[in-house]
């Protein structure tokens, strides 16, 4: 009998082919989750070749030689069809979606540098790509998971990787997409309280995913950074944690839930928090029943 505390349960995780995609869908299977690993870059056609094996495939592999069970599914998140489609047959074949981590992330593939030092120097398509990449495909994600499974059966939990938006301001495009992610979350989990399905983004350090390695030196990163694989530890304990409704709506520091959780990286380091700065307002609690 498998005791894992995710035995069972099915979890998508888009934008997996990487970064904290991959380290997230480790960890899921690791609890016992069977994952669905989404995304655009495979081997036959990977969208990057910086570092090898950056690819569905790659990430099935290393799921497999976790302990755990999964399948890719290739997937352009910013396509409405393409999702549906992908979504039906999972539940087709599953039965069931118990866990969505919308990870799929846009932009920086063709980030192009400013052509002058100012704010309004910025090409316009930069603000779009991260648009379309992150919220966009977030919403599209959700709204298809929750209309086909989620809503009606009103169950499972949707979770988003997000970055805090920090005091002052910094990347003009970036922050604004990533703001518009924690919104998107803000509002979801209001309007599903009576559902009781949790909607929740998760926040993440500076973490040292494989690109950001081909950038920095371990000199540059040491002690400043944390793997991929603490925040993957971190949804894991979220999507087994049978109170996660009282997360509804939030954006949560990895930091301060790995403590919570008692959780640490793989290298036995547990990073501070960002004790609660820039976290909105819960939702207001759900409604009482009538009666």
């Amino acid at each position: 009998m498998d005791d894992r505390p995710l035995s069972g349960q099915v979890a998508l995780v888009s934008g997996a082919s990487r970064g904290l995609g991959r380290a997230t869908a480790v960890e899921l299977a690791a609890a016992g989750a069977y994952v669905v690993c989404t995304g655009r870059s495979t081997r036959e056609h990977a969208t990057q070749t910086a570092v090898d094996d950056l690819t569905l495939e790659g990430t099935l592999d290393a799921v497999r030689a976790a302990g755990g069970t999964g399948e890719t599914q290739r997937c352009d998140h910013t396509e409405p069809t393409e999702v549906e489609a992908m979504l039906r047959d999972v539940l087709h074949r599953h039965g069931h979606l118990d866990v969505l981590v919308n990870n799929a992330w846009g932009g920086h593939d063709h980030h192009e540098e400013p052509d002058g030092e100012e704010v309004w120097d910025e090409p316009m398509e930069q603000f779009r790509a991260m648009l379309l990449g992150g919220a966009y495909s977030d919403f599209v994600t959700s709204m298809l998971a929750l209309r086909l499974d989620m809503g009606p059966a009103q169950r499972g939990l949707i979770l988003t990787t997000t970055w805090h938006t920090p005091e002052p301001p910094a990347w003009v495009p970036y922050e604004s997409s990533k703001a518009a992610k924690n919104r998107l979350v803000y509002a979801l989990g209001y309007h599903l309280q009576d559902r009781r399905v949790p909607v929740i983004a998760v926040a993440p350090g500076w973490m040292r995913t494989e690109l950001m390695l081909t950038h920095h030196t371990e000199e540059e990163l040491a002690g400043r950074t944390e793997t991929p694989h603490l925040a993957g530890r971190v949804i894991a304990a979220i999507a087994a944690d049978p109170d996660a409704l009282r997360f509804t709506g939030q954006v949560v520091d990895v930091g301060e839930l790995a403590e919570h959780y008692g959780i640490d990286d793989l290298d036995g380091t547990r990073p501070q928090g960002n004790a609660g700065r820039y976290l909105p307002s819960p939702v207001p609690p759900p409604k009482p029943d009538a009666g």
